[in-house]
């Protein structure tokens, strides 16, 4: 058999949710969603800072390669620099290659019989020559021949000097010019 209670039942009122309760639960919700929101902007931020660090590798990476290959440049240029600086001075020999030649030669066509060279200089044109001769005469017809010849100028005859050498009367002399035929 069944039995059924029939008597009224205390019931229990609905809850009724206050003020404060619902203050705080969204203020849990904005919690949660602001939690959220840092995390994915912290996430965000990571990524970003990975993002630069490989870039910043990468740009230095190419800065070390263009820094060899400026250093590479840079040794190509001084090399380059070098070999110029060589071939100038191969050419600035060949063009004074013929002005000692050409000098001695002018000399030696100068030089009378009887008349001797002891020391021969030449500094930027500027020749000194002493040298012995059996007469003074000799030493005047050397300079004569100096003067005639075209590439010689400002002859001038520092000094002669009788001496005896070997038991024979001879002269020493000095004399300058300028030699200008290169």
């Amino acid at each position: 058999m069944i039995k059924i209670n029939l008597l009224p039942t205390k019931r229990k009122a609905p809850k009724k949710v206050t003020e404060l309760q619902q203050q705080m639960a969204l203020a849990g919700l904005i919690s949660i969603l602001l939690v959220i929101g840092i995390g994915y902007f912290w996430i965000a931020l990571n990524n970003r800072i990975k993002a630069l660090e490989q870039e910043k590798a990468a740009a230095e990476s190419r800065i070390q390669a263009q820094d060899n290959l400026l250093k590479e440049v840079i040794n190509v240029e001084n090399e380059r620099k070098k070999v110029l600086d060589k071939i100038d001075v191969i050419d600035q020999l060949k063009k004074n290659q013929s002005g000692p030649v050409r000098l001695l030669d002018e000399v030696s066509k100068a030089l009378p019989v009887g008349v001797n060279l002891t020391s021969f200089s030449e500094r930027k044109g500027q020749v000194d020559i002493e040298g012995t001769a059996f007469t003074n005469n000799d030493i005047v017809r050397f300079i004569d021949n100096l003067k005639a010849q075209a590439f010689f100028t400002d002859i001038f005859l520092m000094e002669t000097k009788q001496v005896i050498i070997e038991g024979t009367d001879m002269y020493n002399y000095k004399l300058q010019f300028r030699f200008s035929g290169a």
